[in-house]
């Protein structure tokens, strides 16, 4: 086999250098994908003052209706 020429080692040289780069770049799209998730964060807990569903008859949106509540 012939030697190689230096335009033809330094092209094997970029070849290689693609092949591994190519490698290295689905390596860390592999473990991205199957990284685990954060955990949740933690809800707020409240003392009872804040009632965390408010009531439907204090709704601002909707009118007051005096036949509703017996007026």
């Amino acid at each position: 086999m012939y030697p190689l020429t230096p335009l033809q080692s330094l092209a094997l040289l970029f070849i290689v250098l693609a092949i591994v780069d190519c490698i290295l770049w689905i390596a860390r799209e592999i473990s991205t994908q199957t990284r685990t998730p954060a955990p949740a964060v933690p809800r707020p807990e409240t003392d009872g003052s804040t009632p965390i569903v408010r009531n439907a008859v204090l709704r601002p949106d909707e009118p007051y209706d005096h036949e509703k509540h017996g007026l």
